[in-house]
């Protein structure tokens, strides 16, 4: 897939150019966009220390080299827009609708894998769950997750997970080493309201992310609730087991996609409305979000 690029991330001293760090990318736009994790710019060298003057190469799917330079990078969702030099004879991946994405939908995880180089690693498997939290470091937590498991391994940073159409449904940012099958990326619907901030070069830090508290399942009914947690929104205001999610605010609600959506337009402390089917009967609480907790 041509729209997707092998990063390196190199220290320059005098004339002397040491590579630090590889990485992937994703080409988003005919301008030369290109997306990738904020951890792949941020890299440092063996002491911990940030580059003072990195230098960023990119290899083409086509073997050839161009150079590029970071437009913006928010380290609290490890995502960062990058814009070639050359712009010349690209080939972007459309960015998918993300109200759309469901457990089980097939996707392809490419990105440059342990550096292997040459073309890139594509991995197949499907989306595991949605919406996930995971905490990357100390001092970063990402929310909204897209789990799935399709191999992604070191390298594979900043690669695209695409789904069957050819769209870019996330930017693969971990795989999670205590179990097998298991990676994350980073979903389209974190990225695109970050994208005008970021091509401006703008701090983009962090919103609180709001939190209901309920599992859900994807079944031949509607979008049912599987669970609910105690001592949530959800559990407070008498939503159970079972109910059918149709509505948050004055969103239709029918995949979990809309579902993430919907409530990642909500701030915590603010309230909105959900409406549920429960035995033929429509029901509507005022939920008040809470911040999701951090696991």
């Amino acid at each position: 897939m041509p729209a997707v690029v092998a990063i390196e991330v190199s220290s320059r001293v005098g004339s002397s150019v040491t590579p630090i760090a590889a990485g992937s990318g994703v080409i988003i736009s005919n301008d030369g966009l290109l997306l990738t994790n904020a951890h792949v710019v941020n890299a440092a060298d063996d002491a911990g220390k940030a580059l003072d003057a990195p230098v960023f190469t990119v290899k083409m799917a086509d073997g050839t080299v161009r150079e590029a330079k970071v437009l913006g990078a928010s380290a609290d969702y490890d995502v960062a827009l990058m814009q070639l030099t050359d712009s010349t004879d690209l080939h972007p991946l459309a960015l998918a609708d993300a109200t759309q994405f469901r457990v089980g939908d097939a996707v392809v995880a490419i990105g440059n894998a342990l550096d292997l180089g040459d073309t890139p690693t594509v991995t197949t498997g499907i989306i595991s769950a949605l919406d996930r939290t995971l905490r990357e470091t100390d001092t970063v937590t990402l929310h909204g997750l897209i789990q799935t498991d399709a191999a992604i391994n070191h390298g594979n940073s900043g690669g695209a997970l695409v789904n069957a159409n050819g769209e870019l449904v996330g930017i693969n940012s971990a795989g999670y080493s205590d179990a097998q099958n298991v990676g994350f990326a980073i979903s389209v619907a974190t990225i695109k309201p970050l994208l005008a901030d970021l091509k401006a070069g703008k701090e983009v830090k962090a919103s609180p992310v709001g939190f209901i508290g309920v599992n859900v399942a994807q079944t031949p009914y509607g979008l049912t609730v599987t669970t609910v947690q105690d001592g949530t929104p959800a559990a407070d205001v008498g939503i159970q087991a079972g109910d059918i999610i149709t509505q948050v605010g004055d969103t239709k609600i029918s995949t979990q996609g809309q579902l993430q959506t919907a409530l990642r337009a909500t701030a915590p402390g603010s309230a909105t409305k959900v409406t549920v089917q429960r035995n033929g009967t429509t029901i509507t609480f005022d939920v008040t979000l809470a911040e999701r907790p951090i696991p």
